[in-house]
This record gives structure tokens, C-alpha cells and sequence, in this order.
């Protein structure tokens, strides 16, 4: 899934992984946030 920006009246307000969660202020935090989420869903298919 994609960062996907989060918009309030027509100004972006923060960023989140996917469609649900958390929204961060920096886009950074919200790839961090999908990396990790890929890591976990690694160790569960192994």
C-alpha cells in the first residue's frame, strides 16, 4: 500500500500508511510505518 496524504479542507494535514491508522505529520514516519508492517507480515508467512 502507498502513503496516502491526508487532506482537511483542502490542506494536507498528515500522511498514513493504507486506507485506517495513524496519520503522521511527516511522510517519513508514515513509510517507517509500512516498513514495518511488511517486516512483521515476513516473519508471520516464514
Amino acid at each position: 500500500m502507498p502513503v496516502k496524504e491526508v487532506r482537511k479542507d483542502g490542506k494536507i494535514v498528515g500522511y498514513k500508511w493504507g486506507e485506517k491508522g495513524k496519520v503522521y505529520k511527516k511522510k517519513e514516519d508514515a513509510e517507517k510505518q509500512g516498513r514495518a508492517i511488511k517486516a512483521s507480515q515476513n516473519k508471520k508467512k516464514k
